[in-house]
């Protein structure tokens, strides 16, 4: 088993220092925060961007889709660029476009051109996660990096559950432009980038495949658009089967070349690493499972429990503040233990969640929901850290940044594929009566059915859990000091 990522040279090579090594991990943590901040924010202030461009409901949809198909193409082109041109270069280039995107989201004069200003930002946001996260593997040692992807594992939490109720303040105190004032000032932190983001190692002979990028970027917006059209238009609608079916061909024409090209887009060991297919499935039923619950939750809340949007929010918020405190512990026990036990655990908690929340979350009172809501909390906390830290011990390092690139676009691949699906299996279930789901009685039975597909795709995460094998951090942090 190749050993994990190591440091590369120049800034690298400091990171024995412990100040140097809490500088890192601020940095990335702050970063990564501000690019979720952004997301979760901007949400909140589309029906007041409706009502400034006139736009409908449907129309607003665009500036939301254009967005997550950048996002999610854009995220491995980073990661192989990376490889090629340098992981510091590259952080600051994606910097700089998400500032100068979300200063022309500020001043845009015109619904179109906000959605052009989002597209601009999201191709710089893409960039943040995945190479703040690769920096910190090759910055930290493996015996300590468990504890750094904790803590900015803790900070997605942080800004998804403060993102709503900030974005909300914002637009009623100043304006929706105003969301876009913490992105812009990330420009700022250029020079800290520089002094701090490791270089990597660029391949300069390596040559960056453009057709296998077409292909894989092709498949990611063929899959995304199709996701997104199966809740309005249906299974048999064109605008899904086209789009599903352009995914299905991209898929095929980039394994082909992935099989024949000299120097593909995705390498061909990378997909031959069956720790890494393992830990890309499990990070992306994962967070399938955590997403659609968060989306579902508040549906069921409204319709079956009829409570008020606050009271909605209060049920939500202890479960983003559990996945805040237990990432930080879960990153350090991590160091302490492996990963294994803790992303076992997590997975466990999470399917035990899905089967307690499809059985008697719907239809029960909110503070049943709420309970249930802090293991799905505790289970993703527990689980998350470990998965984004695992892609380093099962990596070789010229791998790990375009292997955690990938790893965070088929995590939030996803996002995307839970709150469809889930959302579809409820509006196709509304006139049933009688859930599948044997344990489940009163209101609310298309709702439970919803829960069994987390509960499924879960399961199927806590069986790949049980083959999986991840290296000890102190075993790969031995290999990568002989190694140097």
């Amino acid at each position: 088993m190749a050993s994990g990522s190591g440091t590369a040279s120049g800034t690298e090579a400091s990171s024995s220092d412990g100040s140097y090594e809490r500088w890192i991990v601020f940095f990335v943590a702050g970063c990564v925060f501000i690019s979720v901040l952004n997301t979760n924010m901007f949400n909140v202030a589309l029906p007041s961007i409706g009502r400034e461009f006139d736009v409908t409901p449907g129309g607003l949809g665009w500036v939301v889709t254009s967005y997550s198909l950048v996002f999610g193409i854009g995220t491995p082109f980073y990661g192989r660029l990376a490889d090629i041109y340098g992981l510091r270069r590259m952080f600051m280039i994606g910097v700089t476009i998400f500032s100068l995107g979300s200063l022309a989201c500020m001043f845009a004069p015109t619904y179109e051109l906000l959605i052009v200003a989002r597209i601009i930002q999201a191709a710089g946001t893409a960039a943040i996660p995945a190479l703040g996260t690769a920096a910190v593997f090759r910055a930290i040692p493996a015996e300590r990096r468990g504890a750094a992807t904790g803590i900015t594992a803790a900070m997605v939490g942080i800004g998804s559950a403060v993102g709503p109720s900030l974005g909300g303040a914002i637009t009623e105190v100043v304006s929706w432009r105003g969301l876009f004032l913490f992105g812009s000032l990330l420009i700022l932190t250029l020079p800290m980038a520089r002094r701090l983001m490791p270089e990597g190692d660029p391949d300069e002979d390596a040559t960056l495949d453009l057709a296998g990028g077409f292909f894989l970027g092709a498949m990611i917006a063929g899959l995304l658009i199709g996701i997104t059209n199966l809740e309005s238009f249906g299974f048999a609608s064109p605008w899904v089967i086209v789009p599903i079916l352009v995914a299905i061909a991209s898929g095929f024409l980039l394994n082909y070349r992935i099989r024949t090209a000299k120097d593909p887009f995705i390498p061909g060991d990378l997909l031959a690493n069956g720790n890494y297919r393992m830990l890309v499935f499990i990070g992306f039923a994962m967070l399938l499972t955590h997403m659609g619950t968060l989306v579902t939750v508040p549906l069921l809340l409204d319709s079956v429990n009829e409570i008020s949007s606050a009271r909605i929010g209060l049920v939500m918020l202890p479960s983003a503040v559990m996945l805040s405190i237990v990432g930080p512990i879960a990153g350090r026990l991590t160091d302490r233990i492996g990963a294994l036990l803790p992303l076992r655990a997590g997975i466990l908690i999470s399917f035990i969640a899905m089967l307690l929340m499809g059985s008697f979350g719907v239809g029960g009172s909110a503070l049943t929901v709420t309970l249930i809501l802090v293991l799905t909390g505790l289970g993703m906390g527990l689980a998350n850290s470990p998965m984004i830290n695992s892609v380093s011990l099962v990596l070789p390092t010229a791998r790990t940044g375009l292997g955690v690139s990938i790893f965070h676009m088929t995590f939030f691949l996803g996002g995307a594929f839970g709150a469809t699906l889930i959302t579809t299996v409820i509006d196709f279930r509304a006139s049933s009566s009688n859930a599948l789901n044997v344990l489940h009685s009163g209101d609310g039975a298309n709702f439970s059915d919803a829960f069994l597909v987390p509960l499924a795709i879960s399961g199927a995460a806590l069986l790949l859990s049980m083959l999986i094998h991840i290296p000890k951090p102190w075993d790969v942090g031995a290999a990568e000091r002989a190694e140097r």
